[in-house]
């Protein structure tokens, strides 16, 4: 499988969807425009953030809504980085538009586009060149959400990770059959039923074996939020968990009256009730590399559910991260020094734009597909069908007035 984008293969598909959109009876009226320009980081001639233009490259204006989904035109920059389309919004008023253009074999995304007159910061995408040479993630939150017992005295663990890579290059993971994680992390020997969860890492670039998780997908500058979920069985608890990268913040949450946490400045605060359970919940800030916790519960806790709602805990957790970000932030004012701000970026999108983006992104690598299979072809269309689904779903629940 090919690692770049065919120029000619991303035009022949946007074309193919435009000829391939239905002509729908209630057009929105109005023509609207986006303006934008594709940035990358430059050696010498850049702005003073050290950004210059990343000319010729090929940007796609992407269409998802309820009756149809796909790319609808695409332009190439200019020698400035600079791109612009003119369309007329169609079809299902709540449909979202956005741009993405991939380089390096990486697919960037802006924001979803709200303007009528799309431009600056709204239509802007930076790229980055790319490295398989991995170097450390360091780790700006990490949360750990405890389950009580379940009939089969397993408790459900889900583990949520703030990365940030702080370089200037999106790290990939080397085409070679033994190739190294962009990152990796252990879990307990006895972890069982591993998964991936809601996050920003596709299913199909996460494994799971000899008691660690490891992440094949790229990785970008910036925060980039990975989830994942297993269960152990009641006997493994104390249990420990080393803090192999340290953390900014590191949280946990036990569902148990008398869990405790014992470990480099873990302190207890308000407990928290999500979907009508109750998690105590513990906090540790700037906890070192290797610093080892301990998670007690009481034994024979059996009789709770599995932690079906760990997709709206890794949300919660991320929000709680930022709440306790801005808390430090004006602790840190009080004594006159400067806390490092935690960047959002998709994880705090709304459900819909992110589904949109991950079908943008599944239609950018098909692209790079120069004879796919019917297997591949079949895969990729089961995949877009599922997506557009769940996309529905989450664009009928958004409140009128949104």
């Amino acid at each position: 499988m090919s690692t770049r984008l065919s120029l000619l293969a991303g035009a022949a598909l946007a074309l193919a969807a435009v000829a391939a959109l239905p002509v729908l009876a209630e057009a929105q009226a109005g023509n609207r425009t986006v303006a934008g320009r594709v940035r990358r980081p430059v050696a010498a001639g850049g702005d003073s953030t050290g950004m210059g233009a990343a000319s010729r490259v090929w940007v796609t204006l992407h269409r998802v809504g309820k009756d149809t989904a796909g790319p609808i035109d695409s332009v190439q920059s200019d020698a400035n980085g600079r791109y612009r389309f003119r369309y007329t919004p169609f079809g299902a008023g709540d449909a979202v538009y956005f741009a993405s253009t991939t380089y390096g074999g990486i697919a960037y995304f802006t924001a979803p586009l709200k303007s009528v007159n799309a431009a600056a910061d709204e239509t802007e995408i930076t790229v980055f060149d790319t490295t398989s040479t991995t170097f450390p993630m360091s780790v700006k939150g990490r949360h750990l959400i405890i389950s009580k017992a379940d009939s089969s005295n397993l408790r459900t663990v889900v583990e949520v990770f703030e990365l940030s890579n702080d370089s200037l290059v999106t790290l990939v993971a080397s085409e070679s059959p033994n190739a190294a994680p962009t990152w990796s992390i252990a879990i307990p020997a006895a972890a069982q039923d591993v998964r991936a969860n809601e996050g920003e890492i596709s299913p199909d670039a996460f494994a799971a074996q000899n008691g660690r998780v490891s992440v094949f997908a790229p990785i970008a500058p910036g925060v980039k939020q990975v989830a994942f979920s297993y269960k152990v069985p009641d006997s493994s608890f104390p249990l420990r968990v080393r803090a192999e990268a340290g953390a900014v913040v590191f949280e946990v949450l036990v569902e148990e009256p008398q869990g405790k946490v014992q470990g480099q400045g873990f302190t207890a605060v308000d407990p928290v009730t999500l979907e009508g359970r109750n998690f105590r919940r513990f906090l540790s800030q700037d906890v070192k590399p290797d610093a080892e916790l301990v998670v007690d519960v009481p034994a024979g806790g059996g009789g709770g559910r599995n932690l079906y709602i760990a997709g709206l805990l890794v949300a919660v957790g991320f929000l709680m991260m930022l709440a306790l970000t801005r808390s430090m932030q004006r602790a840190a004012s009080k004594r006159g020094t400067t806390v490092p701000t935690l960047r959002p970026r998709e994880s705090e999108a709304p459900l819909a734009d992110r589904l949109a983006q991950e079908i943008a992104a599944l239609d950018a690598t098909y692209a790079r597909q120069e004879n796919p299979s019917p297997a591949v072809q079949t895969a990729y269309e089961a995949r877009r069908v599922e997506l557009k689904a769940a996309l529905a779903e989450a664009l009928a629940e958004v409140p009128v007035g949104r």
